[in-house]
């Protein structure tokens, strides 16, 4: 796998059925679809924030943030 972002356990307890890799090899489940089911009591626990994330402003030369 050239890239690969590795998920923390707490996702994959979150959301069971992700593709795991294991010696390089990404191995998806035999679910069907994609396989990928959500626990929602876990969820929860993690409730979304409203926040506007810096990254996803793009400002203009004097700093005023504009929607991409």
């Amino acid at each position: 796998i050239q890239e690969w972002y590795q998920p923390p356990e707490l996702d994959y307890e979150m959301f069971p059925g992700l593709p795991k890799v294991v010696d390089g090899y990404l191995y998806p489940n035999d679910l069907p679809g994609l396989g990928i089911d959500i626990d929602e009591k876990l969820a929860a626990k993690y409730p979304c924030q409203e926040i506007v994330e810096q990254w996803t402003q793009t400002r203009l030369p004097d700093g005023t943030p504009v929607r991409p």
